[in-house]
């Protein structure tokens, strides 16, 4: 009877981790099916620096903060190499972002009037798209070699997937300093069904980032020594939605 009762309690402990009330993985204040809702707090803040006019200094530092509590708080096994890997990636595509006048200019100045059709605010995405582009086959090249040189490559898939997730987060957060672009093409001339299509659709993707942050913070299972790894899971979401602010800025612009 009483290793019945012990298996029922089992069973009721892993019913309840998947519903989402004990978070147990990511060791979170919160029940997991909340987590969605705190996932969507920093992409709140940055709403809110945009409207109010932080420019793009309040961007970079808001971004930057994101990118840096991600390192922090990863609930990823790529261990120490793997963050620092990621945090170059993610420092260059930082830089990319910050300078993609000078890096649009570089990519594509040399094409000289074939280019001057092309609005600046599409060069600018696709120049920062570029250098995503190099670094993303960078971080993919350089994770392999590293996974292949570790002298026990025992769980080399599970580390090779969390090197690059890592490294992708860091790469694709700097996209939200082109949120002033985007907000910005109205007063451009840009077409009003376009912009309002392209809006519902970049909301509904975050959405939906955030509500798998849900599953995320039930099922993580970081490392033992992780820093509050479900503070890594709230921010991840905002992290891989900040491509979608370029790419729609780029196909609003060429409409």
């Amino acid at each position: 009877m009483a290793e019945h009762q012990q298996g029922r309690n089992g069973a009721d402990s892993r019913s309840t981790e998947t519903t989402g009330t004990v978070p147990a993985g990511a060791h979170a204040p919160f029940v997991g099916r909340y987590a969605a809702s705190f996932a969507l707090l920093p992409l709140i803040v940055m709403l809110v620096l945009a409207f109010v006019g932080a420019g793009t200094i309040g961007m970079i530092v808001w971004t930057a903060a994101l990118m840096i509590t991600f390192l922090i708080c990863s609930p990823l096994r790529d261990g120490v190499p793997g963050r620092v890997i990621a945090a170059i990636a993610g420092a260059a595509s930082l830089c990319f972002a910050g300078n993609a006048g000078l890096l649009s200019w570089a990519l594509f100045g040399l094409f000289g009037e074939q280019a001057t059709d092309v609005p600046t605010a599409a060069l600018n995405e696709s120049a920062w798209f570029a250098g995503v582009g190099g670094l993303l086959v960078a971080l993919i090249v350089v994770s392999f070699i590293r996974q292949m040189s570790r002298a026990e490559r025992s769980h080399l898939i599970r580390g090779l997937s969390h090197s690059v997730l890592d490294g992708v987060a860091m790469i694709a957060a700097p996209g939200w300093l082109f949120l002033l672009d985007y907000m910005a093409l109205p007063d451009t001339g840009a077409s009003n069904t376009a912009m309002f299509l392209s809006a519902i659709v970049v909301i509904v993707l975050i959405l939906a980032l955030a509500l798998a942050s849900i599953w995320w913070t039930i099922e993580a299972d970081p490392d033992e020594h992780a820093h509050a790894p479900w503070l890594g899971i709230v921010v991840l979401p905002a992290l891989l939605a900040g491509p979608l602010i370029p790419l729609a800025t780029s196909i609003v612009t060429l409409l």
